[in-house]
């Protein structure tokens, strides 16, 4: 069974220190970014900016252009194996969002190195090392 996702990897900039959003899904209790299901008609970046005004009440968010990076994993749902191919975007906001409470336990911004070290999964902490190089050299 063949599933896509889109999320956003979201940074802001605190007294002249980047901080990342990491957030903790209810149902697996995972860390990871705000992400979700493409539904019909929504093109990949629509679904990841849907899904962080959802999950997080994040909607003012800056696109960091030509970046782009694709997860894939898969886990087993009942009785089958799931592949799951999740586009990540990177992007920018000033605000501070709110966890919507029935998809999302906590959410923290942190720095990269502790945001890399709270994130569950290491397919994302790839992606978080991928856009933080890109930042840097930027």
């Amino acid at each position: 069974m063949e599933e896509r996702a889109a999320g956003l990897i979201l940074f802001r900039e605190n007294h002249g220190r980047r901080e990342y959003l990491v957030i903790k899904n209810r149902r697996g209790g995972h860390w990871g970014f705000p992400k979700g299901h493409v539904e019909p008609g929504e093109d990949d970046f629509q679904a990841a900016l849907r899904e962080a005004a959802e999950e997080v009440r994040i909607s003012r968010i800056k696109l960091v252009p030509q970046f782009r990076t694709v997860v894939r994993y898969s886990f087993p749902r009942q009785n089958h194996m799931v592949n799951k191919e999740v586009v990540l975007f990177l992007a920018c906001t000033d605000e501070e969002g709110q966890p919507y409470r029935e998809e999302v336990d906590d959410m923290l911004w942190l720095p990269f190195s502790e945001a890399l070290q709270r994130i569950t999964y290491p397919e994302q902490r790839e992606a978080l090392r991928k856009a933080e190089e890109w930042l840097n050299a930027g």
